[in-house]
């Protein structure tokens, strides 16, 4: 790692306005190798990011969720090839699409003002799926739920604000599956996290975010990171920016509902509504990298923290080429083939706004970066790639 070639690089990308502002710290199992930030969290009045600037975590947080689900197994409270159902009854009959109408070869932007029109018909054709769906399925990204044409137009169409978890639980529970759960992949970009917060629910008794605060952010020391943030962590909160043309635009009051991850007024989202600091991302990374303890607190077995690096699914289903999804994250199982430059077997995951980690378990390595761009690109983020490339590279 060369890390003035990164110092030098992260400060063209702010000077070029490609990113406001961002924080990254590389650790080699309990030491910090690199940690540096740059720029501004909030351009207008000139605000640096800092250690503990507030960051939305956006995707990262089913990472983050998944630990508090796979705490479960670890205790034996849950089981990952349990069926949905044997905690939400109204899973018992899945149904799965099976209409022409909605192959992936229908669908286009040109195309979904139609698609919509069919959906809200509600006359979709559907066969009985052949088995049922289990916590596998939800945690591998392999579940089927708002997984092809019909789960993303009804995800589009759903009416979800008033909703709490269990009412919105509920409307998933009345969705086909796109597909026969278990046989494909994709990425669930919010039933399966959701689904999976409330059967925390069930089996703790507790609301999903004080349960993620006693198992996970508290004794792993992550005071600032929350669903919920008071008004004290919201004015540490990074403007979020559009970068264009070498320009960048201050869009934080658009849709802020989504900006600052409250996708329900009722209720918090596990998919996506965690906010948090790099120092604090950092310990949750450094838990994983030292094999599940950190802080003198151990959060997970190591067994579990190396089942987390194994294909999840049922059989072998590549998201992209050279990976795979393990337990909540994604994995490397061919780096060369993914153009990736990190080792095999590493994983980690990545947020909208260019959150992004990656655990390295063959030579210890974790690094966590946080940034506030909207249109970076989420896990396809160039900034993200090319952290990997420096950090791997000379």
């Amino acid at each position: 790692m060369n890390a003035k070639k990164i110092d030098k690089k992260m400060g063209e990308l702010v000077l070029s306005n490609e990113m406001s502002g961002g924080a990254l710290i590389v650790r080699k199992a309990s030491d910090v190798i690199y940690e540096n930030y740059w720029g501004c969290a909030d351009t207008e009045n000139k605000i640096s990011v800092k250690p503990n600037t507030m960051f939305r975590m956006a995707s990262v947080s089913k990472a983050m969720s998944c630990i508090g689900f796979l705490k479960l197994i670890d205790s034996g409270k849950v089981k990952l090839d349990d069926e949905v159902a044997t905690y939400i009854p109204e899973f018992e009959e899945c149904r799965v699409v099976a209409d022409d109408r909605f192959t992936p070869d229908k669908f286009s932007i040109e195309n979904l003002p139609i698609l919509k029109e069919e959906v809200k018909k509600d006359d979709i054709r559907t066969v009985p799926a052949v088995r049922g769906l289990t916590l596998r399925d939800l945690v591998s990204h392999s579940c089927g739920l708002e997984m092809g044409v019909v789960g993303f137009v009804r995800g589009m169409l759903m009416e979800y604000q008033n909703d709490n978890i269990e009412t919105r639980v509920q409307k998933y529970a009345k969705y086909p599956l796109d597909f026969q759960p278990g046989t494909q992949t994709g990425y669930c970009p919010r039933a399966a996290f959701d689904i999976l917060s409330y059967i925390c629910e069930i089996v703790s008794g507790k609301s999903f975010d004080n349960y993620m605060y006693d198992e996970v952010f508290s004794p792993l020391g992550m005071k600032d990171t929350c669903f919920r943030p008071n008004s004290e962590q919201i004015s540490r909160l990074a403007r979020l920016y559009v970068s264009e043309n070498g320009t960048l635009k201050d869009v934080s009051g658009v849709k802020d509902s989504d900006k600052l991850g409250l996708i329900g007024k009722n209720y918090i989202s596990a998919s996506a509504g965690i906010f948090s600091t790099v120092k604090d991302f950092d310990a949750f990374a450094a838990m994983l990298v030292n094999g599940g303890e950190w802080n003198r607190n151990r959060i997970l077995s190591e067994k579990l923290v190396k089942r987390i690096g194994k294909e999840g699914a049922y059989k072998h289903l590549e998201f992209r080429p050279g990976m795979s999804w393990g337990l909540g994250m994604l994995i490397r199982t061919n780096p060369k083939v993914a153009g990736s430059a990190l080792p095999v077997g590493s994983f980690g995951w990545s947020g909208a706004y260019g959150t992004h980690f990656f655990i390295s378990p063959s030579d210890k390595i974790s690094a966590v970066f946080c940034m506030n761009r909207e249109n970076i690109g989420g896990s396809g983020s160039y900034i993200a790639k090319l952290i990997e490339d420096m950090i791997y590279g000379d």
